[in-house]
């Protein structure tokens, strides 16, 4: 309960910074529209109403009304998609209002007589700063439906030279960031198997974040296991699982078919091949790269297994991947990152700023390889870009 009120605060906090933050922009920027009432009464309102939204959310979480708290918390994320828009938007109309006042002022010192007024010139204009609202606006409630559509679930080719004959056209489902809870079910999941099984996965590996209501989890574990894929499915820790109590998280792991490897490998045989199939523990902080914390999961798994073998790592974060390269790990699966929840072109649109975070998408690195996944599924519902999937991740020799 005290993670759920921390949690509640911080958000108030964000709630009220960026409905501040709109106010300060409508008031500096575009003081054509800070002389309407009505338009000021807007921007504060939807602060006070993201945080009175918030508090029934609460309210509802700590009475355990499970479609109560679901709604107030996708409308709390509409008032805050909207906030974080509005920022966007305002900066934007505001450089079109300033630009439009700085060429009147030269327009004043280059011909100081009088000129007569403009109207339509003045009309043109605030349209053309209103259609930012109205565009951010648009995007924030399409970017929030996108988050409720279907999941991916494409195959992918992945090319090794050092793949095994044996290997040849093996098959992996990757899932990872189901967040099962409101938001994305076990309904949902069991559309997502649907669709894989027509792809036929060997093997299916799940790299964390499963669920954020642990009454879901037996549930998803087992349709897994009824996909029944030829050898098997393994899954890694998230981050989440902590959240929500590794303890129990294991205790229905080892009740499944599905076991956890947490810093230890299995090695499954195909013909006279090997396939070592290894995952690693989650550092459970946010912020920084982990980077001593990966260093010393990936040598400890590998000193746990002996031999050599072509080897899948999953490790929920892709900051495993340095490491993993280094120590010539063909493939490694992740998620975590959800691409950022914004994509353009096949990347996350924060790609360009953190390029070693490896957002979303196929990496490759000294010979190895990395899929992110951007998750089945999201604890904050807005996908613009960035789809929720499931690869279906084909091995084949380069």
């Amino acid at each position: 309960m005290s993670r759920v009120l921390y949690f509640g605060i911080f958000l108030t906090l964000v709630i009220g910074f960026f409905g501040l933050l709109d106010m300060l922009l409508l008031r500096l920027l575009n003081r054509e529209w800070w002389a309407y009432r009505w338009i000021r009464r807007l921007a504060w309102s939807l602060p006070v109403t993201g945080i009175v939204l918030l508090l029934f959310w609460g309210a509802a979480e700590w009475a355990g009304i499970d479609r109560l708290s679901y709604a107030f918390a996708l409308f709390t994320s509409l008032v805050f998609v909207l906030e974080v828009g509005m920022v966007l938007a305002l900066f934007v109309s505001g450089v079109v209002f300033l630009t439009a006042r700085l060429i009147r002022y030269i327009r004043r010192l280059l011909h100081p007589r009088d000129e007569p007024p403009q109207p339509e010139r003045r009309l043109l204009l605030k349209r053309a700063a209103a259609a930012a609202p109205v565009i951010v606006a648009s995007m924030g409630v399409s970017g929030m439906a996108r988050s409720f559509s279907g999941v991916n679930v494409e195959l992918q080719r992945f090319r090794f030279s050092s793949l095994p004959t044996e290997l040849e056209g093996f098959r992996i489902l990757h899932l990872s960031d189901l967040h099962l809870r409101e938001y994305v079910t076990v309904a949902d999941l069991e559309d997502v198997l649907t669709k894989a099984e027509s792809l036929r996965p060997d093997l299916v590996l799940v790299t964390g974040d499963v669920a954020d209501d642990l009454r879901q989890l037996p549930d998803a574990l087992r349709l897994i296991d009824e996909l029944r894929a030829p050898y098997g499915a393994f899954a890694s820790l998230g981050n989440h699982e902590y959240f929500r109590g590794v303890d129990a998280v294991r205790r229905i792991h080892d009740a499944s078919t599905v076991p956890l490897l947490v810093d230890r490998a299995v090695t499954i045989a195909t013909g006279t091949a090997s396939l070592r199939v290894a995952g690693i523990d989650d550092p459970r902080r946010m912020g920084t790269k982990q980077t001593t914390f990966f260093e010393r999961a990936i040598d400890t798994t590998l000193e746990r297994s002996s031999g050599q073998a072509f080897t899948v790592l999953m490790s929920h974060r892709p900051d495993a991947f340095d490491h993993a390269a280094r120590r010539g790990i063909e493939l490694t699966l992740a998620g975590h990152t959800h691409g950022g929840q914004i994509g353009l072109f096949g990347r996350s649109l924060f790609e360009p700023y953190w390029p070693d975070r490896y957002l979303w998408g196929h990496y490759r690195k000294n010979g190895s390889q990395l899929y992110t996944s951007s998750g089945v599924g999201h604890w904050f519902p807005f996908r613009l870009g960035c789809p929720p999937e499931a690869p279906v991740i084909e091995l084949t020799r380069a």
